[in-house]
């Protein structure tokens, strides 16, 4: 009898340690978030990428309940950001803001370390923007075409948010197409830091995301030259597209997509997720992006990650095209 009772005590020490392990994370994922989330971002403050995150982490904190703490991790086209985020425990309180950008620095840098679709886990994409190509006022040139011609009769500079961005990508691989055309690229961490180059005269031309050069281009400040979507932007209206400028392979959009590390459970990244596209439905919000430049558009975690897979496999093919895979 002693030993039955003993057998069937421990049998049910057993059966309650193992359901107070299952119960743990269980009680995790319902208190979710309990404290600060760490909102990691790919790029300097002041780019297009910050605005965005800066937004919505306002707005995420009052759904959410806890603050939402911007942390600003440029650098690399957004691989030093991906990789803080790759590696962070997988709980939901460490979130990454990042671009395109990140996705074409992987597949171009051969040590970049991180894998977008291995390891991280897309919960939502909003607010696409246009890339543009934009000129300092001193350089003699009117249009896209000019500044085409002008290097084919002396060496110009242009300064990016960096190698692997997505707009350097796209004006290098134009720059492989143009015979005799004399352009080097100037990298930089940010948007920010590249067109405050281009406005002191360190380069003299610069590619980045549209919002951070919308009030330097409607001012004067710097010549916009092209706008990279399919119709001209409202908010430079007077800047001709790609298309329009006769470089249709210039065409592309940047997506702001939100990641949480690829082991996050399900249920805390639905939850982050459904917060950013509560936000993005915001009439407050659609007006802010619009005016800054953004398309107020956003997409969900399940679909953005199907989208992950298609543009790697697209971007794959150009960069092998173009001979631009690199190592740093």
């Amino acid at each position: 009898m002693g030993k039955t009772m003993k057998a069937s005590a421990l049998a049910l020490v057993t059966c309650i340690a193992a359901s107070l392990a299952w119960a743990a994370p269980a009680s995790a994922q319902d208190n979710y978030p309990s404290r600060n989330i760490r909102m990691i971002v790919s790029f300097p403050p002041g780019g297009g990428v910050d605005a965005v995150a800066r937004l919505f982490a306002d707005k995420m904190s009052a759904i959410l309940g806890q603050p939402v703490v911007i942390e600003n991790r440029g650098g690399a086209a957004g691989l030093i950001a991906g990789r803080a985020v790759a590696s962070a425990e997988p709980d939901g309180y460490t979130v990454l803001v990042a671009t395109n950008s990140m996705v074409i620095a992987q597949l171009t840098n051969s040590a970049a370390g991180m894998s977008i679709e291995r390891d991280l886990q897309a919960v939502a994409s909003v607010a696409p923007q246009a890339n543009i190509v934009v000129a300092n006022p001193g350089v003699p040139a009117a249009t896209l075409n000019d500044v085409v011609e002008l290097s084919r009769k002396r060496p110009l500079n242009y300064s990016s948010p960096g190698t692997g961005s997505v707009p350097q990508l796209l004006l290098a691989h134009l720059i492989t197409t143009l015979p005799g055309a004399q352009i080097a690229h100037v990298p930089f961490p940010g948007a920010a830091q590249a067109l405050t180059a281009t406005m002191a005269g360190q380069t003299e031309l610069s590619v980045v995301t549209l919002p951070p050069a919308v009030t330097l281009v409607n001012s004067g400040k710097l010549k916009g030259l092209a706008v990279t979507t399919q119709r001209r932007s409202g908010a430079v209206p007077d800047v001709p597209t790609a298309t329009e400028a006769g470089y249709p392979s210039l065409s592309s959009t940047v997506w702001t997509g939100f990641f949480v590390p690829v082991k996050t459970p399900k249920p805390i990244a639905d939850k982050i997720g459904s917060a950013v596209l509560r936000v993005a439905a915001m009439p407050d919000i659609k007006d802010r992006l619009f005016q800054l430049g953004f398309e107020p558009i956003s997409i969900d975690g399940a679909q953005f990650q199907r989208d992950i897979a298609v543009e790697v496999k697209q971007w794959t093919d150009i960069i092998e095209k173009a001979g631009l895979k690199t190592q740093q």
